[in-house]
């Protein structure tokens, strides 16, 4: 059982099915069912949600709906996701899916707020997801969303924390979610507590590693064999 987490606007609206429009998102997602054997589920999880309680309320929602269906494996949990879905991702691993979750892969994909705040490219969205406005100071910002920042929260982690193994895609170009200050701080926050993580940061690549391709594919279905 893989559960995906969107990015910016990827969200499942009412009368839709959850599955991208974007055909090199599709086949990523198929890549991930023919490596673990799996299922790939997702919800609306409150919109462009930067990892907010909503949304982690919602996949807390999710996963007790899959735990009761009939014929699904819910202890061979798999976790993917990119962008904004990032922070969810690791909110969820933090609260609702502790303990539950064997593996996690991250494309291109948001862990630290602060950094989202103080880098302004994204900083209205955000804030906006927290029911803050846009001109909030950056001081006041990081301070009334800091509950909600995976990686201050993952680096108070005590070592030998139960976590997911986990494998992180990045580009090194991407100057939208910069790999210097989410991939690679994510990767030693992770470490530090223990956990078994593969980082990947890719020379050449902007904040699109599904356009990779068949090399992206192939290293998701070897991943999530191990599921």
């Amino acid at each position: 059982m893989a559960i995906h987490h969107h990015g910016a606007r990827g969200y499942v609206r009412e009368g839709e099915a959850d599955w991208p429009d974007t055909e090199s998102k599709a086949t990523f997602l198929r890549a991930v069912m023919e490596g673990g054997g799996c299922v790939v589920a997702g919800s609306h999880a409150c919109g462009d949600h930067w990892g907010n309680g909503c949304a982690v309320e919602a996949n807390s929602a999710l996963l007790r709906a899959l735990d009761g269906c009939p014929g699904l494996d819910t202890g061979r949990l798999g976790l993917m996701g990119g962008g904004l879905g990032g922070a969810l991702i690791w909110n969820s691993v933090l609260g609702p899916f502790a303990g539950r979750a064997k593996l996690v892969a991250v494309l291109q994909a948001v862990a630290n707020l602060d950094a989202v705040v103080r880098e302004h490219k994204f900083k209205d969205v955000c804030l906006r997801a927290y029911g803050l406005p846009e001109d909030t100071p950056d001081d006041e910002a990081v301070e009334k969303i800091g509950s909600h920042d995976p990686l201050p929260r993952l680096g108070a982690l005590r070592k030998g924390t139960k976590l997911p193994r986990t494998a992180i895609y990045h580009g090194f170009k991407d100057a939208n979610i910069p790999a210097e200050t989410n991939a690679v701080p994510l990767a030693g926050a992770l470490r530090r507590a223990g956990g078994e993580v593969e980082l990947n940061v890719f020379p050449g690549v902007e904040h699109n590693v599904y356009g990779m391709g068949a090399e992206m594919e192939g290293r998701l279905r070897r991943f999530f064999s191990a599921l």
